[in-house]
């Protein structure tokens, strides 16, 4: 009879129980912990030396593995500090490149060169239409070279007022976390040059802030409300700086502002299309009953002086 085991055949019986023997002194053994001798049900095997350990001496260090040198040791973690790299208390000079990136994320601008250019051309024509108010047709070219201190002193006024307004929705927005930029409209344009020669109807209306982002319904309102206030604001201060100037050519200058400044309030509060009041009055009607009557009666006090 022969018992094939692996690949030692046992021809004789005593051969067969010292091979029984080995192989219970073995299972024996793993099921021991080779340190402390503690029998164990599921022992842990040592990556380095092979034996079976109990969990607490399954670690090399805890039972002092004479296989440990095999073990690959990693480096120690890299500790920057400033431009200089911590190896173990010597500072050296790292070598290291900093991680790059396949897509380069730039900090967003408050403005930009075409936003400038726009609000560039915006302004000059805000600034004719200011010049234009003194006279009737194109009048006021001789009106300006006849009287060039008032003439310009009104028209910086008008686009200072202008670019105050825009940049009051600029502002807003940028404060609710929105991009918004200044940009040309070719109908706003076409009217506010027609403005120029026109007698009697002055539309300053250009452009408009443009605004993208998450809104809703009360952040549009703010946004769009935040113009007219601003228009408010001057056209109050301005009819009071009026007062102690009454026989100079400031108050010239700053009647047109404070008509101009009010006139800008009410227009652009008036509920129709893409002007503000449409987006004030979806908001709150309240807010936009107060900013157009007050902008209203403005309109009329300065007119009526």
């Amino acid at each position: 009879m022969h018992v094939l085991q692996g690949s030692q055949i046992f021809k004789s019986p005593i051969t067969q129980l010292l091979f029984a023997w080995k192989v219970q002194r073995e299972v024996d053994e793993k099921l021991k912990c080779h340190y402390c001798q503690k029998d164990v049900a599921l022992p842990f095997k040592c990556a380095f030396c092979g034996k079976y350990f109990c969990p607490d001496h399954r670690l090399p260090e805890n039972h002092a593995c004479t296989e440990l040198w095999k073990a690959k040791i990693r480096p120690a973690p890299l500790i920057e500090r400033g431009n200089t790299v911590d190896f173990g208390g010597k500072d050296e000079t790292s070598n290291q490149r900093a991680a790059e990136y396949p897509i380069r994320i730039e900090r967003e601008r408050w403005t930009s060169i075409t936003e400038i250019y726009h609000l560039a051309i915006g302004a000059a024509a805000v600034m004719a239409v200011g010049l234009s108010m003194s006279g009737i047709g194109l009048s006021w070219i001789y009106r300006t070279v006849q009287n060039p201190a008032v003439m310009l002193g009104s028209a910086l006024l008008f686009m200072f007022i202008f670019i105050s307004h825009e940049l009051a929705h600029k502002a807003s927005a940028k404060h609710f976390g929105m991009w918004a930029e200044f940009r040309l409209s070719l109908f706003g344009i076409a009217l506010t040059v027609i403005s120029i020669a026109s007698p009697l109807i002055k539309i300053i209306s250009p452009g408009a802030i443009m605004v993208s982002g998450a809104v809703n319904r009360k952040i549009m309102g703010k946004i769009a409300f935040a113009g007219p206030l601003v228009n408010i604001f001057f056209a109050v201060f301005l009819y009071f700086m009026i007062l102690p100037f009454r026989t100079s050519q400031l108050n010239i200058i700053f009647s047109r502002g404070a008509a101009l400044s009010s006139w800008m309030a009410m227009f652009n509060l008036i509920p129709i299309g893409m002007l503000d009041g449409s987006k004030v009055i979806w908001w709150s009607k309240a807010a936009w009953a107060v900013g157009f009557g007050i902008s209203m009666l403005l309109s009329l006090i300065i007119v009526l002086l």
